[in-house]
């Protein structure tokens, strides 16, 4: 995407997160998922020049500030052995980037802090809350075909985040660091359901389930509402979504029209 004269630019590296040792509850990574973690920031740190500033965040999952961690640590060693300087601003969490959240009993809760207790409930004799039910499918997805976040961007769901605000979010929070002056590079490591929601937006049509350790790049310039995003050797160049609306709020204005 060409950049305007002069405006500032920031491209987000969106990481899915190295192989976790157990989906049951919010764990950290394997050993595997660790040594993914350090491949992609030694070939981040490859993609880096002199002078580049580079900042690093992460929702508030195990995995992923394991994951983030690690790239950082290997983009420094990489930068360091190539020679070359970089401004590293650190690591922080940033709640913008977290994986689809279930509202369970009323509290917006990711999806492994939620399926122990909707085993449990779903045991028990009295009907259970109906996010309970929709936490069970999503996970017998996962248990019978190794996809539930096909089963969540392809099912009506009244209790998960929906896949188009998830997509919003995502470039909200990275259009927002843009606007309070960050450029260069972020690495964020985040989730896989994230990434491909992300990509079936940019491209019209699902990637399948990245691999852990693949990323999304996504391109933003200051003063333009089109934005780039990559993803397994293609660019797709899209306009900014101003909207979409707040459906409750649309709800309303159809009932009065």
């Amino acid at each position: 995407m060409a950049d305007l004269v002069g405006a500032r630019t920031l491209t987000v590296h969106l990481v899915r997160h190295g192989e976790t040792e157990s989906y049951d509850h919010d764990v950290g990574l394997t050993g595997l998922g660790r040594a993914q973690a350090g491949e992609r920031g030694t070939a981040l740190a490859d993609e880096l020049h002199d002078g580049d500033q580079v900042a690093f965040c992460h929702p508030p999952t195990l995995r992923a500030r394991e994951t983030c961690e690690l790239v950082r640590r290997a983009v420094v060693d990489r930068v360091r052995a190539r020679g070359i300087v970089v401004t590293d601003t650190g690591t922080v969490v940033e709640p913008g980037y977290r994986n689809v959240q279930v509202w369970a009993d009323g509290t917006p809760r990711e999806p492994t802090q939620v399926r122990r207790r909707a085993t449990e409930l779903l045991a028990g004799t009295s009907l259970p809350p109906g996010w309970a039910v929709e936490a069970d499918r999503f996970w017998r997805a996962h248990d019978e075909t190794g996809d539930a976040m096909r089963f969540w961007l392809t099912t009506p769901l009244l209790w998960h985040e929906p896949p188009a605000s998830v997509v919003r979010r995502m470039l909200d929070t990275s259009a927002a660091r843009l606007a309070a002056g960050l450029t260069g590079h972020v690495v964020v490591g985040t989730h896989s359901g994230c990434l491909r929601a992300l990509v079936w937006w940019a491209a019209g049509a699902d990637p399948g389930e990245p691999d852990n350790g693949a990323e999304v790049v996504v391109r933003l310039t200051a003063g333009s509402d089109l934005v780039s995003v990559g993803y397994g050797g293609q660019e797709w160049r899209c306009r900014a979504p101003n909207g979409p609306p707040d459906w409750s709020v649309a709800r309303d204005q159809w009932a009065g029209s």
